[in-house]
């Protein structure tokens, strides 16, 4: 956490034991340290469960001070920017709204996102893109969590060794030939529905997922194929440039 060096007092000289000596003020040696930095904390996820679990971990650190343990919904930007919070944890369900929060907050705080998917691939690059400075998977073990969390609460950027992985294999997939066409499980699922004539809501239904996750794995595939909107998507695969 960056400590500094000890401060000492100097001694007194030999046989000099005075009264003025002995009433000299002791030096605090408690005080001869930095104190670390503690960040004003504020957890943002859809997940319960999730979001105790990580506001467990996140009392047992030093460094991090929870002021506000949100949901994503309407006058998200407003309670944040009452919070005013220098760390935000958030859910990969947060990705695409991501860059538009951050541009909402000044100071923009610094941003740990916790990957939660079948397939983290999916999530782990483009919560990058948006904004993150630390990936850590859910499943990961919590002494990788703590680690992230004090990394990036030290201005570095930190991933556990699950999100190192998951990003490799993505970069190394984006090198292979027809990377447009490599999507993930979940993508040619949600990509199947809207092609079908599903909406956001029927889609979520369907697959038994948020419609925020929806629009997520929507941006990526659009992301992949090169196109910026639905239409231009549902086009392109009817043109058989499909998975």
């Amino acid at each position: 956490m960056g400590w500094s060096q000890t401060r000492y007092a100097p001694l007194p000289p030999v046989g000099r034991s005075t009264e003025s000596d002995q009433s000299a003020e002791t030096p605090d040696i408690s005080a001869s340290f930095d104190s670390p930095v503690v960040l004003r904390t504020v957890l943002v996820m859809d997940d319960e469960l999730l979001r105790h679990g990580l506001m467990h971990i996140a009392a047992q650190l030093g460094a991090v001070r929870l002021v506000g343990d949100l949901q994503r919904g309407a006058g998200l930007v407003d309670r944040l920017r009452e919070l005013a919070p220098e760390l935000l944890v958030v859910g990969a369900e947060a990705g695409p709204d991501l860059p538009a929060l951050l541009a909402e907050l000044d100071p923009a705080p610094r941003v740990l996102a916790v990957i939660d998917g079948d397939d983290p691939r999916e999530l782990a690059l483009p919560l990058i893109r948006a904004g993150a400075d630390g990936l850590v998977d859910r499943r990961s073990p919590s002494d990788e969590l703590r680690a992230a969390f004090l990394r990036v609460i030290d201005g570095h950027h930190a991933l556990d060794a699950r999100s190192a992985d998951t990003l490799i294999d993505e970069l190394r997939a984006q090198a292979e030939p027809g990377y447009a066409r490599l999507l993930t499980r979940r993508e040619g699922e949600v990509l199947g529905l809207l092609t079908n004539g599903l909406d956001n809501r029927a889609i979520a239904g369907t697959l038994f997922i948020s419609e925020a996750t929806v629009k997520f794995h929507l941006h990526n595939v659009m992301d992949k194929f090169g196109v910026h909107n639905r239409a231009a998507l549902v086009a392109t695969v009817l043109r058989g440039h499909h998975v």
